[in-house]
């Protein structure tokens, strides 16, 4: 194995540390809630650390060892609570925190003790590193993309170093008890750790802005309030429905569904009561329908569903249903005043005949205009 020289390895983990935390923390404002900002923290404790371990012989061993170490955990700890907060879960506090007492006290109290010394960090720092890795790793549907692979990745690589680094103390590897010792195992134990930094900080960015294509990706398909498909995306899947329907000869339905005296609502008891019926209707709707149905707010308080393979008869049975739950749902405000809601729904089916986009929503619309007229809180079909 190719003996490189340490003391430069540590400068270029030195550089190569910093140079990431101000890359980070130049976009940790934007993505704070991602948690770039705990990461930033993290990495401009990690070039700290190695600020000191560079000048160790030059100040005091309570510095450069005891404190630095110190600040090494704790690095690790903020980079694993900004995947918590990117991951928006929580795991138990200490798992994330014991290390850096542990450090503290046990660096403290081995001060003369080198090789030891090596054998509990790399222990810890492996275990460190390793649970961020599965705390990625454990929840694959938060993460959106290749970013997550590459932290996880580098994390156990730096894992793995150090596990080597312990291995290395454990059989008495000439040397490895002072930090600035060249030989293989330093050697390769830092210049994993080097390239695993720059991986960790490519990936985190990746992530992050994954997760930002991914919310503008859903915004533009997504209405904001409801959760539900807005005008655009419903418009696009219900055209979709009908090409394929001209092609298999099956039916699909549509329903046209507006909340009855919706202004009166918002005006007796708020415009955040009236949001709140129509994210609860929109809840009621995903609950409902089936998995190949689709429903999306098409304007205001009108709703738009898309029933594949549907025909007259289970449509109509359909919006019956969903009339009856809305009238019998019991709604309230936030303060207890209770709502008398209803729901007018426009049905219409093509079956076999072709017919244009615009022509079958306004069949539906129109349906929809008929059953207002008639005294609302029904269903007509068109």
């Amino acid at each position: 194995m190719i003996d490189l020289h340490t003391p430069t390895l540590l400068l270029v983990i030195l550089v190569v540390s910093f140079t990431l935390s101000a890359t980070l923390a130049s976009v940790a404002r934007r993505f704070k809630r991602d948690g770039m900002m705990y990461w930033a923290w993290g990495f401009v404790l990690h070039t700290l650390t190695y600020v000191l371990f560079v000048l160790r012989g030059h100040i005091s061993d309570l510095v450069s060892v005891v404190l630095a170490n110190t600040l090494l955990a704790i690095s690790f700890a903020l980079i694993s609570e900004g995947v918590q907060q990117f991951l928006q879960v929580r795991w138990s506090r200490w798992l994330v925190w014991a290390p850096v007492p542990l450090v503290a006290v046990l660096f403290f109290v081995l001060l003369g003790h080198a090789h030891t010394r090596i054998i509990l960090s790399g222990v810890i720092i492996a275990w460190q590193c390793a649970l961020i890795a599965w705390q990625l790793g454990s929840q694959p549907d938060k993460t959106t993309g290749r970013g997550a692979y590459f932290v996880i990745g580098s994390f156990l690589a730096i894992s793995a170093a150090f596990v080597l680094r312990t291995v290395g103390a454990l059989s008495g590897e000439a040397g490895i008890g002072s930090i600035n010792t060249s030989n293989p195992v330093q050697s390769a134990t830092f210049l994993f750790v080097s390239v695993a930094l720059m991986m960790v900080c490519q990936g985190l960015v990746l992530m992050t802005n994954e997760r930002a294509d991914e919310r503008n990706r859903l915004l533009a398909m997504q209405d904001e309030l409801t959760g539900l498909s807005n005008r655009r995306f419903i418009m696009e899947a219900l055209a979709l429905q009908l090409a394929q329907a001209r092609r298999s000869g099956k039916p699909v339905s549509i329903l046209m569904l507006d909340v009855d005296h919706f202004k009166s609502i918002n005006d007796t008891y708020g415009h955040l009561t009236g949001d709140r019926v129509l994210r609860h209707l929109a809840a009621g709707l995903r609950n409902r329908l089936r998995e190949q149905d689709m429903a999306g707010r098409w304007g205001g308080e009108e709703f738009l569903v898309v029933l594949p393979d549907t025909d007259a008869v289970g449509a109509v049975a359909l919006a019956d249903h969903l009339r009856a739950d809305v009238e019998s749902a019991g709604w309230s405000t936030p303060d207890g005043r209770s709502i008398s809601l209803t729901v007018s729904i426009g049905v219409h089916t093509c079956d076999s005949a072709p017919e244009a986009l615009d022509t079958v929503i306004s069949a539906a619309d129109e349906a929809l205009y008929r059953a207002k007229q008639a005294g609302r809180n029904r269903v007509e079909q068109g």
